[in-house]
């Protein structure tokens, strides 16, 4: 990347530091799988834990990061058992513990089986500060390449799969998505059309993938997205629904507005998630049009 680019992604990061005390609220601890409500975790120390690996930094450049096996949270209201893959890949100040928390999340929401793909988390201010320069800080990584090879095994193996990401995840996976762009050429470049995207509060500067299907959420007063997706509109392929809030976290801010039908659409388009969310729950009422 140019010093130019960096510079502006700096400039912006520094321009939307207003927003950024408020990444974690509200604080709803009655929000369905919220992330601060101690219950929703296996146990008070998981909660103890997640809530440390927020507060202190744990950076390690040369940390090893698995390719396989990625993680499935307990089957709690599987629905459909077709031939589809729901993968996840998450964001910034995750362990463990809270990934394992998305994941039920994803699986109640759409009933079905999600994989976790696991982003580590390296504190508060350490993934902030890697989501306004991009992920650089980690510097022997795997991830990009891990996520790349797992799409493209699943997209060898399902008739449809679905990616959703969240926050630095959205980094993460454009880098991995690019990677796919590169070795899927000829005939097998129409793998992308089983393929579906769909990112909450996406860190990435860009995604240019016109033949992949994507959807893009994100809070207005998100610093997270701010300083991402809403800062580069006119660099991502897809639709884009947004709502007026704060608020960072998937669980507790992201979802639980997805699942209250609040997000508005940008252009007059309808969101496909919405549809699947509405097929496993019966939800009536559908995201608005702006």
């Amino acid at each position: 990347m140019v010093l130019t680019e960096k510079l502006k992604r700096l400039a912006t990061g520094i321009r939307n530091l207003p927003s950024l005390p408020f990444v974690l609220t509200p604080v709803d601890t009655s929000a369905r799988w919220s992330e601060f409500a101690p219950g929703n975790y296996e146990s008070i120390l998981h909660f103890v834990h997640a809530a440390r690996s927020l507060a202190f930094p744990v950076f390690s450049p040369f940390r090893q990061v698995p390719h396989l096996p990625y993680e499935v949270p307990e089957e709690d209201r599987v629905q459909f058992d077709d031939d589809q893959g729901w993968f996840f890949l998450n964001g910034i100040c995750t362990d463990r513990n809270v990934l394992r928390l998305n994941g039920k999340a994803l699986a109640d929401l759409f009933g079905r089986k999600v994989y976790l793909m696991h982003n580590p988390s390296d504190g508060f201010a350490l993934d902030i500060f890697e989501c306004i320069i991009g992920r650089t800080m980690q510097l022997v990584s795997t991830l990009d390449t891990s996520v790349a090879d797992i799409l493209e095994d699943a997209l060898k193996r399902y008739s449809k799969v679905v990616l959703i990401v969240h926050s630095q995840g959205g980094i993460i996976s454009t880098a991995a998505l690019y990677q796919l762009r590169n070795r899927l050429t000829g005939s097998r470049a129409l793998l992308f059309n089983k393929l579906e995207v769909y990112s909450f509060a996406s860190a990435a500067t860009e995604l240019d993938l016109p033949q992949v299907y994507a959807e893009h959420f994100y809070h207005t007063g998100d610093y997270v997205a701010r300083i991402g997706v809403a800062a580069n509109l006119d660099k991502f392929s897809g639709k884009r629904f947004t709502y007026r809030a704060s608020g960072h976290l998937l669980n507790a801010h992201y979802l639980e507005n997805f699942r209250a039908g609040k997000f508005l659409a940008k252009d007059a388009s309808t969101s496909r998630l919405w549809s699947y969310l509405r097929a496993a729950n019966s939800v009536e009422p559908a995201i608005t049009v702006a």
